[in-house]
């Protein structure tokens, strides 16, 4: 039979406590995120002012609220679990926990192997879409993400301002210019090209992208080892009360 000692109910309850704390953190922000989601979503026609295009809006909240879902759901999972101590709740918890951890390492090992394939395929995505920029209707998605990225990078052409006129275009898109500007002319228009503000920004941010990656990474070992620890608690603290109904 399986003693137990003060200390270790102390310590159980003690990892019981801090698991629904963190999980309870975690639940909360999902359903923040989630509802910021919903409200970008139901709000997209009010939010004109906003110096992004519709369908990045669109997908900005798409992300978000499938985000907030695996999040709250998450976080709901090991709140309950910690609360009633349900062996069951915990091991689903943890397994979840675990699969997200294996999907984002393999994902950042994916993007760390190809991404000199991943920038090459953004460069020829954007030429691409210069192509297709004063189309047809069906290429608006070109020209909104082209819009977005001049306007928020303060950008223009593929790799400078001048490669709008291989596109027959007089006068670059509008987005090349301060909002203000009464006419954008290649003479007002930013001069940086936006491949080289894409590569400048990922390089300048790659360190804060990874410190962000390795903290939610580190959460999730904690999270996955106090579930663990807290489902042996639970066991072993059955087989001491009721050793046959372990």
């Amino acid at each position: 039979r399986f003693k137990m000692n003060s200390l270790q109910v102390c310590c159980g309850e003690f990892i019981r406590i801090i698991l629904f704390v963190l999980n309870f953190i975690f639940w909360a922000a999902g359903g923040v995120v989630l509802g910021v989601g919903i409200y970008v979503k139901v709000q997209l026609k009010q939010l004109v002012d906003i110096n992004v295009s519709h369908d990045t809006l669109e997908t900005s909240a798409i992300f978000l609220i499938s985000l907030g879902c695996i999040v709250f759901v998450v976080g709901l999972l090991g709140c309950c679990g910690s609360l009633t101590q349900n062996r069951c709740m915990l091991l689903l918890y943890f397994t979840l926990v675990t699969l997200i951890f294996i999907g984002e390492i393999a994902l950042a090992i994916a993007v760390y192997a190809n991404k000199n394939e991943v920038t090459t395929s953004i460069k020829e995505q954007f030429e691409d879409c210069m192509g297709k920029y004063n189309a047809t209707e069906e290429n608006d998605v070109c020209k909104d993400t082209i819009d977005t990225l001049q306007k928020v990078l303060k950008c223009c052409g593929l790799n400078k301002t001048d490669d709008w006129k291989n596109y027959n275009m007089t006068s670059p898109p509008a987005s090349c210019c301060e909002p203000n500007a009464d006419s954008c002319t290649y003479e007002n228009a930013y001069q940086e090209g936006c491949y080289t503000e894409i590569t400048e920004f990922v390089n300048t941010n790659a360190k804060y992208i990874g410190f962000g990656v390795l903290a939610v990474a580190l959460v999730e070992l904690l999270g996955m080892a106090l579930a663990c620890y807290l489902r042996r608690h639970i066991i072993n603290r059955t087989e001491y009360e009721q050793p046959h109904a372990a």
